[in-house]
């Protein structure tokens, strides 16, 4: 051993004790509470047989989301989705850290022989949601600040005596937390 080595376990051990190698890393956004009001900027990416929606066309509606346990990242959050006519509730599960995914569905209009049936068809989906940026909150919790998602129908039910052709959908989200604006 050299004269020099034992300053330098002195140095290590004071900086083991002082920060130890765990405390160094950051949270990530996978530890992440989903919580709040998010402002999505929407691009439908599929829009085949579905009147009034056409691919490239951009929507904005404003997501909510109450996290279905007390504290921390929950394994199920419920989401309270705005669309143009209406609003959707379901329960978004946790896939993996940072990761949720839900399905749900609602209903749409439909005509048939000449009648519009407001629930003439049912649309069941599925949305799969990424936290991609955090902030933290005041009193340290860490919070989701950005995510993105993904809208997908693959099919619709007529639910009227008509034969129809039904289509389906898809659409990408980014979104960011306006709870505090």
């Amino acid at each position: 051993m050299s004269a020099s080595t034992p300053a330098i376990v002195v140095l290590v051990l004071a900086l083991g004790v002082i920060a130890p190698p765990s405390a160094w890393a950051q949270p990530s956004q996978t530890e992440a509470r989903l919580v709040g009001t998010y402002q999505m900027t929407g691009r439908v990416t599929v829009a085949h047989n579905v009147r009034g929606e056409h691919v490239g066309e951009a929507v904005q509606p404003t997501w909510t989301f109450t996290p279905l346990c007390a504290v921390g990242p929950c394994a199920q959050v419920r989401l309270f989705r705005g669309r143009a006519n209406a609003n959707d509730t379901l329960i978004l599960n946790e896939a993996s850290p940072g990761h949720y995914s839900g399905t749900g569905r609602f209903f749409a209009p439909l005509k048939c022989a000449g009648k519009i049936y407001s629930t003439g068809e049912e649309v069941p989906y599925q949305i799969k949601l990424r936290i991609t940026a955090t902030t933290t909150a005041p009193d340290g919790t860490l919070l989701a600040q950005q995510i993105s998602a993904t809208y997908v129908n693959k099919s619709r039910l007529n639910l009227t005596r008509c034969v129809i052709v039904l289509g389906h959908d898809a659409a990408r989200y980014t979104g960011n937390d306006v709870t505090a604006s």
